[in-house]
């Protein structure tokens, strides 16, 4: 009786202990299932794959519910092995829902038999899912791979990750490709797939390829194409990280493996800030091109060069004609003014002063800066901070920086009192107050001035609202449109991705003025063409120095009469292009009037090295016995300027009739003294550097320093002769035409870039 009543027990017990296991897998069941559902949104939600956590919890639920039925006949560790591998065959479709529910057994069961049922069946049904997701992703990388083989004489614009930025700026490029010589790439498509549907079918749309991989880990051929990569995250840490990892691993050693080479390589790093620059400087980048892309700087460089600062500079001091340049003219005489309304003194408004600082030096014209902003006195101490003489009062410009509200009443009265504005900039930090700023601005100027309106420029982050604003007009009494003619510009990339635009050429004039630093010649050969490259991309600033001088040749010639045109390649083009246009020799053009731009140079070098945060290298003063002092401290260590401390002895005015403040050429002879006295060997020979810039401005825009292969820029070959110089008169008679012929099929932005140069030229053309 004990016996039996003893063997009841534990028979008892043990079906308790296998109810227990059951219960106990089918909670553990549901948890992985909720953890891997709980981690795929967390994923999802901060823009990161979340897929693979998913399929870990129904691993992991399906081992779970598996185990209690290989419990039935093995022991714990068989029955753990036998459950991972029903899961594994539930995965790859090797086993049925029977095999699992069969073997369920109601009574151990209870409550749950039903819930277990169903989970069983639901895990059943999600395994070959996954299995399914994993099987067409290794096809689709297999594909994507294929057509990265096809594309192999193609140029590839690589971008290290899919956002809306990057498909921006991809979309850019894939419109500029009229003769589809390039492919588009995304890398690390996959990490974030599951959320991205909307941007992987844009970017298929675009013909992208959309691979798994990191942008350095493709091992791309390159010997006979160009590659250009994007590091261009939403993470500029991440963007200067990566940036700085690609030029380690691509080495020429490492690249020739699989057959690329560092010379036809560029990888622009979309970060902004002193910091990122040096660091990347500091960095051996061999013969790779590396470029720093500060989206907001670069935008408004491509922006005041597309719609200049004198674009509707309409003077009527002598006879309702512009006086610009002749060769008598006095070297101070000013013949009109320059005046620029800012509105908003944040980085983008901060970066548009100092651009318009040395954008707006001419030599007919005298340049005004007016800043509104609600933080007006801690913008001018900011300022005043970072660029310690940009605001002094000697300067041969001024600036002034109001504390107020634009939309308040009493901004009008500040308004009233300003003379004549020639050109506006708003940038107000939200897209819809910048539009209502610059609207307001257009009705108070429409009220104030009839004839002539000054230019309305907005900052405006999206796209599409940027397409819109341009679009903004209202119905007149004839039904014609009235546009407002607001110019909205913006940042995503622009700046390096239009091939046919404003950015390739200014590109190229900065490679021009490098080049003529580097006295780079047509029959040089092409290592010595490719050490001056590598000077060119070396440094960022070195580059953006660079820029800021081939920029400005557009504002010497205007005030000579000429401008810059590109040469159409369509056959076509080039004989309506040749009907009206035709090259000026620059040398013979301007011999009698070129001279009086060599103080043009210097002064505008002078206010880009200022709003750069450089200073005099003085001890005090301004006479050449204090600048000595300072230069002396340091001359053993740089030949020219400190560095660290960003001071330049050379920021002196060429001509100066006060005893106590020296000239360029006094500072110039006090180098060559000292550097003599202490066997150091440099000549800097500032006064002859201007001027040969000026001189051979002609050389500079031809291009003949491009060789007979040309050079690549912005993953393009560049020849000589594609831009050439004309005067304005015939340039307005070209565009004209164009705008006659193409006006009914022409875009928004398009049509007003036109109009605009079509301003320029007429009001700069003159008669020499």
């Amino acid at each position: 009786m004990q016996i039996k009543t003893a063997t009841l027990f534990r028979n008892k017990r043990e079906n308790e202990e296998k109810e227990m296991i059951w219960k106990i897998c089918f909670a553990m069941s549901l948890i992985f299932l909720a953890a891997g559902a709980v981690m795929f949104f967390y994923k999802r939600y901060h823009g990161k794959g979340g897929v693979r956590y998913l399929g870990g919890g129904v691993f992991l639920s399906a081992v779970s519910i598996c185990f209690p039925v290989m419990h039935l006949t093995e022991n714990d560790g068989f029955a753990l092995a036998m459950s991972i591998s029903q899961s594994i065959r539930m995965f790859v479709i090797d086993t049925g829902t029977s095999d699992i529910l069969d073997v369920l057994q109601q009574d151990a069961l209870g409550s749950i038999y039903i819930p277990y049922k169903i989970v069983v069946c639901i895990l059943y049904l999600l395994g070959p899912v996954f299995t399914l997701s994993v099987v067409l992703r290794y096809f689709s990388n297999f594909f994507e791979r294929l057509r990265i083989f096809f594309s192999s004489r193609k140029n590839l614009y690589i971008f290290s990750d899919l956002t809306e930025k990057s498909l921006e700026v991809a979309t850019n490029l894939v419109e500029k490709d009229e003769k589809k010589k390039s492919a588009i790439l995304f890398c690390n498509s996959n990490a974030k797939d599951d959320e991205n549907v909307e941007l992987e079918e844009k970017a298929r749309v675009i013909g992208a390829i959309l691979v798994p991989q990191e942008a350095s880990r493709l091992h791309l051929k390159n010997k006979k194409r160009y590659l250009t990569y994007f590091q261009i995250s939403d993470d500029e840490e991440k963007n200067l990280d990566c940036t700085l990892a690609m030029i380690d691993r691509m080495t020429e050693k490492n690249l020739k493996k699989y057959g690329a080479t560092e010379q036809n390589i560029t990888i622009y790093c979309f970060a902004s800030g002193d910091e990122k620059e040096i660091l990347l400087d500091a960095k051996d980048k061999r013969n790779l091109r590396v470029i720093l892309i500060d989206e907001i700087r670069d935008s408004v460089y491509e922006h005041l060069y597309r719609y200049p600062l004198y674009a509707n500079q309409n003077s009527t001091e002598k006879n309702g004609k512009l006086s610009v340049l002749n060769a008598n003219q006095n070297s101070t005489e000013k013949n009109g003014k320059l005046s620029v309304l800012i509105v908003g003194g944040g980085k983008i408004g901060t970066e548009f002063l100092k651009a318009t600082v040395w954008m707006g030096q001419m030599k007919s014209l005298d340049l005004e800066i007016y800043m509104i902003d609600l933080k007006g006195n801690l913008r001018r101490k900011s300022l005043s901070a970072r660029c310690p003489e940009l605001l002094q009062e000697d300067s041969d410009y001024q600036i002034d920086i109001h504390k107020g509200n634009i939309f308040s009443k009493k901004i009008e009265l500040y308004l009233n009192e300003l003379k004549d504005i020639n050109y506006c900039m708003v940038s107000l930090g939200e897209d819809e107050k910048s539009l209502r700023a610059a609207l307001a601005l257009r009705g108070y100027f429409y009220r104030r001035y009839k004839k002539v309106q000054p230019v309305i420029s907005v900052y405006v982050e999206s796209r599409k609202k940027r397409e819109a604003i341009r679009n903004l007009n209202e119905t007149t009494r004839t039904k014609e449109k009235y546009y407002y003619d607001i110019v909205p510009f913006g940042n995503g990339g622009i700046y390096q991705s239009q091939q046919g635009s404003e950015a390739l050429l200014i590109e190229y004039l900065g490679m021009g003025i490098h080049a003529h630093y580097c006295r780079l010649k047509k029959e040089d050969n092409r290592e010595t063409r490719r050490e001056v490259i590598k000077g060119y991309y070396s440094r960022q600033y070195n580059r953006r120095s660079s820029i800021a001088g081939g920029m400005h040749i557009s504002s010497k010639l205007w005030e000579m009469g000429l401008g810059i045109i590109r040469v159409p390649e369509n056959e076509c083009e080039k004989k309506l292009f040749q009907k009206f246009v035709h090259p000026v020799n620059y040398e013979e053009r301007t011999e009698n009037i070129r001279k009086t731009c060599y103080s043009l140079e210097h002064d505008r070098w002078m206010a880009y090295v200022r709003a750069e945060g450089w200073s005099l290298a003085t001890e005090g003063g301004k006479n050449i016995d204090d600048i000595r002092e300072c230069y002396e401290q340091y001359c053993q260590v740089f030949k020219n300027q400190n560095y660290p401390d960003k001071l330049h002895p050379a920021l002196i005015p060429l001509e100066s009739d006060d005893p106590q403040i020296a000239t360029l050429q006094q500072v110039d002879d006090m180098i060559v003294q000292v550097n003599k006295k202490l066997g150091l060997e440099y000549e800097p020979r500032y006064v002859e550097s201007d001027e040969e810039v000026v001189d051979h401005i002609g050389e500079i825009v031809s291009g003949e320093w491009c060789g007979e292969e040309g050079i690549v820029l912005n993953g393009r070959v560049v020849q000589a002769n594609e831009w050439i110089i004309a005067d304005l008169g015939e340039i307005l008679q070209y565009d004209t035409e164009i705008l006659k012929r193409d006006e009914a099929k022409m875009s928004l932005e398009k049509r007003l870039a036109l109009q605009y140069e079509m301003m320029r030229c007429r009001n700069g053309k003159i008669s020499l």
